[in-house]
């Protein structure tokens, strides 16, 4: 049993849905709200990341009452674009569904802030497959530290080693690795020499299934 996997970690935007278009407006719209000058340029470089390590590249040295007021709004607009448009990415529902079946523990590990989880999985129903939730917002550190993969192995009461993070970034897969688990990466149109280290790359989740990710170990 040293080698097999027992427990699969999942990340959400790029890898169960793809919201990164209504982050994208939600930044923009706080932006221009507060005066600030935005690009996608900017938004690219720190999607993923979670909002206390994005507001001082945007306001600078603001108070943390502040960056967490900004942050909030920013997080309500996301909600109010994302609610009526979301849909699970390729495979994704799918392979979480098997994985079920199988008996694999499974588990969301997201930057995502817990409300936004709330509502993406009442949408996409998926309690139905999933049995913990951990949010970037409830770890000390955010990706490419491993906080939050080593807190979702550690209720699901599975040894990271035994754990399979399903990741589309950089960051994500370098989380994974820290912690000790294997890693999937959902590349999409990337070929990023990052993402190939992680144990199987794939361009989407319809090319995975059950036996392939027991081989993996």
């Amino acid at each position: 049993m040293a080698n097999t996997i027992q427990a699969v970690i999942w990340d959400l935007d790029g890898v169960i849905l793809d919201s990164a278009d209504e982050h994208r407006r939600a930044w923009h719209r706080l932006a221009k709200e507060e005066g600030i000058p935005y690009t996608d340029e900017q938004f690219w470089a720190t999607f993923g990341k979670r909002n206390d390590a994005i507001m001082p590249t945007l306001f600078g040295d603001v108070t943390p009452e502040y960056s967490r007021a900004l942050a909030e709004r920013k997080e309500a607009y996301f909600r109010e674009y994302v609610r009526d448009v979301a849909h699970a990415l390729p495979g994704a529902i799918e392979l979480m569904s098997a994985l079920h079946e199988a008996g694999y523990q499974q588990a969301l590990g997201t930057s995502t802030p817990i409300a936004n989880i709330y509502l993406i999985s009442g949408v996409l129903g998926l309690q139905r497959f999933l049995s913990v939730f951990v949010s970037g917002e409830t770890v000390p550190h955010g990706k490419p530290a491993p906080d939050i993969f080593l807190k979702a192995a550690e209720l699901l009461q599975v040894e990271p080693h035994h754990c399979l993070v399903i990741e589309d970034a950089v960051a994500g897969i370098q989380a994974a690795h820290a912690g000790g688990m294997y890693a999937l990466a959902v590349a999409g149109q990337r070929d990023l020499p990052e993402l190939r280290k992680a144990e199987l790359m794939v361009h989407d989740l319809t090319e995975v299934n059950v036996q392939r990710i027991r081989e993996l170990a």
